[in-house]
């Protein structure tokens, strides 16, 4: 009887085949290729298309490698202004100021 762990018996090699890395070299370049066409889409939209081309993939693969190549999209805040003290109209007093 061999003296070894179990988790050894049970152990894969994680070696990734040439034809796995050619199609998630295919992916990250379509990826990269829909990302810099339509700026705007996110990792959802980006995922859409690609299942639209005929691509099984999932969302958290996508945001995976666009997360990796810096592809994903910056949310521009908008900035409102809600105040606006240049106006012609009359300024009254704050009656509540000495209040309490």
């Amino acid at each position: 009887m061999l003296k070894r762990s179990p988790s050894s018996f049970y152990y894969r090699s994680k070696a990734v085949s040439i034809k796995k890395q050619k199609e998630d070299a295919d992916l990250r370049s379509r990826i990269e290729q829909i990302a810099c066409e339509f700026n705007g889409y996110g990792y959802r939209r980006v995922t859409k298309q690609l299942g639209r081309e005929g691509r099984k993939i999932n969302h958290k693969k996508v945001l995976r490698v666009m997360r990796e190549d810096s592809l994903l999209c910056v949310i521009k805040k908008k900035w409102i202004a809600t105040t606006d003290s240049n106006h012609p109209y009359p300024r009254f007093a704050n009656l509540m100021r000495g209040m309490l």
